[in-house]
C-alpha cells in the first residue's frame, strides 16, 4: 500500500514537473519569435530587376540595394563603393569594397558590379535619365571605370537611382545583396521573407511577411485584429480613427508628389488653355482639407528640399470660366461646356496603389463639374502601362521626385523632350538646356536656382498639374513602435526593421 502511495505521489510529482515546465515553455514564447507582417497596397508581381519600376519594388521589400543608398540623415552610403573619383568629363573610378557578398555568399566584385550596372543600363530606359547610358569597365578585381553619354557632376546620386540595383543570375532565379531573400511569394498578393545571412547581422533578424491589402478598410480592420504589425499608407480618416483609439499612428513627410499628367501630344488637352483653365478652376486647398494634411505644391518637390520650387499656384475659378468662354467652349442647356458640337470631356486615370489620388479625384469631379466640364473616371492597377496607350487625357501621379537628394534625375526622366518617362509628351528647348547646363556643375546655389527656374517653366507651360505634397500615415504594432519611417517607402523593409 505504501509502494502504491509512494508510486502515485511520484507520478503525480512528475505530472505537475511537466505541466508547469509545459507552462513555462509557453511562457517563453513571445511576439518576437514571429515574423514581423506588413500590410500595404502593393507586393511585387515578378523578380525582374530591369523591368520598369520593379526594381524599386525589390529595395522597398527589402531584396535589393543600389549602389549608393540614402540613409536617415538624407546621406548618401554605400556598402559597396569605397572611393568616387572623377578623371575628366566623362569618366569617373570607382574604388570598391572588399568582402561585400551577395545572398548566395560571392562576392560583389568589380566584374558583378559591372555586369549588374551595364545589364540595368541596356535593359532599362528609365536608367538612362540623368547622364544617357553610361557605360561600366572593369579595371582590376576591385576598381571599375564608369563613362557618362552625358555629363553629370554627382556620380553618388545616380548611382543612388532606383533602378541601379546589384544583382546577379543564378541557376535557380535571381540573387541580389539586401537584408532579405525570398522564401516564398505569390505574385501581387503576399510576399514572406528570411534574412540574407551574409548580411552584416543577420542573426538579429526574422522572418517579415508582406501583404496586399488594397482596401482601407480591410487594411484597417487587419491591423486591428492583430494581423498586422504594420500598416503602411492608410488613409487620414483611418489614422485619425486609430489614433482616437490610443494606437501607434507615425506621419511622416512622403517625399513624394502628387500632380496631374497631362496628354499634351493628342485630344482635347493639346489645347494649352483648356489646360490653363483647369489649373485656374481647381481649389488645391479642397485637397489637403481631404486628405486632412500635406500642402499645396509649389513645384515638383516636397517643400523640405532647397530645390523645391517657390510657384505660387493660382486659384480663379471666375478666369478659369472666362478664358472657357472666350475659346469658344460655352454651356449648353445641361450646364456643360460644348464647341462646335463637341461636349469638353475629361478622361482621369488614377490608380490603385496610391489610395490619397482617389481621393483627390473625387474632389476634382466636383471642381471639373462647377466649371461645366463632363468627366470620366478609370482606376487601373499598372498606371504606367495606360499611360503608354496615349487614351487619357489626365493621370493623377504619384512620384518621389527626389529619391536621391538631387533634383536632376527626375527633371530628365519627366520634362527632357523624349525623357523615358515623359508621359506628357512635352519638349521645350529651354528646359533641355537648362537641364543640360545642370549636368555641368556641381550641387550648390547654381543648380538649386536652374531647379527652380524649370519649375516656373512647366508651371507656364503646364505639361502638368501641380497639386499636393502630402504626408503620410503609418499605424505600427507596440513591437514596431520605435520604427522609423525614412524616404518615403522607398526603404520600408530594412536592415534596422527588427531593431
Amino acid at each position: 500500500m505504501k509502494k502504491t502511495i509512494k508510486y502515485l505521489l511520484c507520478s503525480l510529482l512528475l505530472l505537475v514537473f511537466f505541466v508547469a515546465c509545459g507552462e513555462k515553455k509557453e511562457e517563453k514564447i513571445s511576439t518576437e519569435d514571429k515574423p514581423i507582417v506588413i500590410g500595404q497596397t502593393f507586393v511585387v508581381g515578378a523578380i525582374e530587376p530591369t523591368v520598369g519600376g520593379t526594381p524599386w519594388s525589390l529595395t522597398t521589400h527589402g531584396l535589393s540595394e543600389t549602389v549608393f543608398s540614402v540613409d536617415k540623415e538624407g546621406n548618401l552610403v554605400s556598402r559597396y563603393v569605397e572611393d568616387v573619383e572623377k578623371t575628366d568629363k566623362l569618366n569617373w573610378v570607382l574604388k570598391l569594397k572588399k568582402g561585400v557578398k551577395f545572398s548566395d555568399g560571392t562576392e560583389v566584385d568589380a566584374e558583378a558590379l559591372v555586369w549588374a550596372m551595364n545589364t540595368v543600363m541596356e535593359e532599362n530606359p528609365l536608367s538612362n535619365a540623368t547622364a544617357g547610358k553610361v557605360k561600366f569597365e572593369k579595371v582590376d578585381d576591385y576598381t571599375v571605370n564608369v563613362t557618362l553619354e552625358r555629363e553629370t557632376q554627382n556620380l553618388k546620386s545616380l548611382l543612388t537611382e532606383w533602378t541601379n540595383i546589384i544583382f546577379k543570375k543564378g541557376d535557380n532565379g535571381y540573387i541580389f545583396t539586401g537584408p532579405y531573400i525570398v522564401k516564398t511569394l505569390e505574385p501581387e498578393v503576399s510576399l514572406t521573407l528570411e534574412p540574407n545571412q551574409y548580411y552584416e547581422n543577420a542573426e538579429k533578424r526574422g522572418e517579415v511577411i508582406i501583404k496586399a491589402i488594397s482596401d482601407m478598410a480591410s487594411l484597417k480592420l487587419a491591423y486591428e485584429s492583430g494581423e498586422l504589425d504594420m500598416a503602411f499608407g492608410i488613409t487620414p480618416e483611418i489614422a485619425d480613427e486609430l489614433k482616437n483609439a490610443g494606437k501607434i499612428v507615425q506621419t511622416i513627410d512622403a517625399g513624394y508628389q502628387y500632380f496631374g499628367v497631362f496628354n499634351t501630344a493628342s485630344g482635347l488637352m493639346s489645347d494649352k488653355t483648356v489646360r490653363e483653365a483647369i489649373s485656374l478652376g481647381l481649389d488645391r486647398e479642397d485637397y489637403i482639407k481631404a486628405l486632412k494634411g500635406g500642402r499645396v505644391a509649389n513645384g515638383l518637390f516636397a517643400q523640405y528640399f532647397p530645390f523645391a520650387g517657390d510657384v505660387k499656384v493660382e486659384y480663379n475659378l471666375d478666369k478659369a470660366n472666362s478664358i472657357l468662354e472666350e475659346n469658344g467652349w460655352k454651356l449648353n442647356k445641361d450646364g456643360l461646356r460644348e464647341k462646335d458640337g463637341k461636349v469638353l470631356t475629361v478622361n482621369i486615370l488614377t490608380y490603385n496603389s496610391r489610395p490619397d489620388l482617389k481621393i483627390i479625384m473625387q474632389v476634382m469631379l466636383s471642381q471639373l463639374n462647377k466649371m461645366g466640364i463632363e468627366t470620366k473616371t478609370a482606376i487601373v492597377d499598372n498606371i504606367d502601362v495606360e499611360a503608354k496607350k496615349k487614351e487619357f487625357d489626365l493621370i493623377l501621379y504619384a512620384q518621389h521626385t527626389a529619391p536621391t537628394g538631387d533634383p536632376a534625375y527626375f527633371l530628365n526622366q519627366f520634362f527632357r523632350t523624349e525623357g523615358s518617362k515623359n508621359m506628357m509628351t512635352y519638349s521645350s528647348k529651354e528646359v533641355d538646356d537648362l537641364l543640360d547646363k545642370m549636368g555641368t556643375i556641381s550641387y550648390g546655389d547654381e543648380s538649386i536656382k536652374i531647379s527652380k527656374e524649370i519649375q516656373e517653366i512647366i508651371y507656364k507651360d503646364l505639361p502638368v498639374l501641380y497639386l499636393v505634397d502630402p504626408e503620410w500615415n503609418v499605424a505600427l504594432s507596440e513591437r514596431l513602435k520605435d520604427y522609423k519611417p525614412y524616404g518615403g517607402d522607398y526603404y520600408i523593409v530594412n536592415s534596422e526593421l527588427y531593431k
